[in-house]
């Protein structure tokens, strides 16, 4: 009985060491799991903090826009009975303010009423805000290439649906409207895109990713004055 039981006694202690090796692993698997979890929220929650932030900033512009007009109307009236719309004005509250450049909308697509305030400068103004007329390139009604780029998201989910014919109006900060209609339309890779190179007519270049919510591609379209 004595040889039986010393020559059982091993047993234990690798039973033990087998119990400790699945604990270890169970628990390991345990956190590589919570860790693919957390790094999964985090990949989904960045983006959306970083949409719902140029929402609010874009909707800030928009109201500082509207907010001008005719309620900040400058320069001395013609005579007594001279009409408000004859004066100078300005469509943007804080004449100096870079990110407040033009209003874009779109009015063969009315049923969506997308409309959104292009600040002036480069692409690093697309971290915070949805829309940018890249500085440098041709302002609104005038000659050369005038390029608005833009974020589908949060605004324009459905902008893919604007093709060639269709109008879009962009209001400088005096207030003029300059519209432009739609002669082509492109969907293609961020390094294949090359209309945004200067023009000699006067013409507008709108940028955006696609598919909405992720930037595989870009579409692209091309718009003349009209009139």
């Amino acid at each position: 009985m004595a040889d039986e039981g010393s020559a059982a006694a091993p047993e234990v202690p690798l039973r033990r060491r087998r119990r400790r090796r699945r604990s270890w692993v169970r628990r390991s698997l345990l956190l590589a799991g919570v860790a693919m979890i957390a790094g999964g929220i985090y990949l989904i929650t960045v983006p959306l903090i970083g949409v719902w932030q140029r929402g609010r900033a874009d909707q800030s512009a928009l109201t500082q826009w509207n907010s001008g007009g005719s309620a900040t109307l400058v320069g001395p009236a013609v005579g007594p009975a001279a009409d408000a719309a004859d004066r100078p004005r300005t469509c943007a509250a804080g004449s100096g303010a870079s990110d407040l450049y033009a209003l874009v909308s779109f009015p063969s697509l009315p049923q969506y009423g997308y409309r959104g305030v292009a600040g002036d400068g480069t692409w690093d103004m697309l971290l915070h805000r949805s829309m940018v007329h890249y500085h440098g390139t041709a302002a609104p009604g005038q000659k050369g290439n005038d390029v608005i780029a833009f974020h589908r998201e949060p605004h324009f989910e459905h902008i893919d649906q604007l093709k060639a014919g269709d109008e879009v109006d962009i209001q400088d900060r005096s207030c003029v409207v300059y519209r432009y209609r739609i002669t082509g339309r492109w969907v293609l890779p961020p390094n294949k895109v090359t209309q945004l190179n200067p023009t000699g007519g006067y013409d507008l270049t709108l940028v955006t990713c696609t598919p909405w919510f992720r930037d595989y591609d870009r579409i692209v379209w091309r718009a003349s004055l009209l009139g």
